[in-house]
């Protein structure tokens, strides 16, 4: 693992987090979107600012640094790689709804790709990967000021109401005219929208 090809993986992240960065502007002014999406709009700048800090750095080194550093630092940069084009395409999902219906589609792509995949989680992960190539000390990527504003940032994150709920219940969404009916439990369902009574039993005698 060269410099010249860790440097080309940074500004790849780096331009998957303006990419993700457009996006969240295109819906910042939604009402309908948990205080998460905010929350992780605003650390956008500090991730990649402190990427390309690290790149300016390794540009200085003229790409002469010890390998067996680039190949260590490498799996930091894959994974925050990995949750930036997460959290762009969970972004392009919200995006492509109705405001009224991004809540929903948000919600639906999480329980699909896991909870790991909540926004906000999504940036607490990139926020410890650049932490780790800021402390690194043989690519001494930003000084500890910038490594302490991201253990602070980390920190404020933590705070932050989930954007998914973690409980076991089920919900539904439904837009439709209809009732809705829903059994979440593993017993049997009896609907009766009738008029007439209704007669639950397995086994049923009328009196002639």
């Amino acid at each position: 693992m060269s410099g010249i090809e860790v440097i080309g993986m940074i500004a790849a992240v780096i331009g998957i987090i303006d990419g993700a960065s457009k996006l969240y502007d295109s819906i910042s002014n939604s009402r309908k979107l948990p205080e998460a999406f905010r929350e992780v709009a605003q650390r956008l700048p500090l991730v990649r600012d402190t990427l390309q800090t690290t790149e300016g750095r390794l540009h200085l080194q003229k790409f002469d640094g010890d390998k067996d550093t680039y190949a260590a630092i490498k799996p930091t940069i894959e994974s925050c790689k990995d949750r930036a084009e997460r959290l762009r395409n969970i972004l392009q999902e919200v995006v492509g709804q109705p405001d009224d219906s991004r809540l929903a589609r948000y919600r639906l792509a999480v329980r699909r790709l896991g909870k790991e995949s909540k926004v906000e989680e999504l940036m607490r992960g990139m926020l410890e990967d650049v932490q780790l190539l800021g402390a690194n000390q043989a690519v001494k990527g930003v000084g500890e000021d910038k490594v302490n504003e991201i253990t602070s940032a980390i920190q404020a994150l933590a705070k932050v109401p989930s954007s998914v709920s973690d409980g076991g219940g089920s919900v539904f969404n439904y837009q439709g005219t209809g009732d809705q009916i829903n059994n979440t439990g593993s017993g049997t369902q009896n609907i009766n929208k009738g008029k007439g009574q209704q007669y639950i039993g397995h086994t049923i005698s009328f009196g002639v």
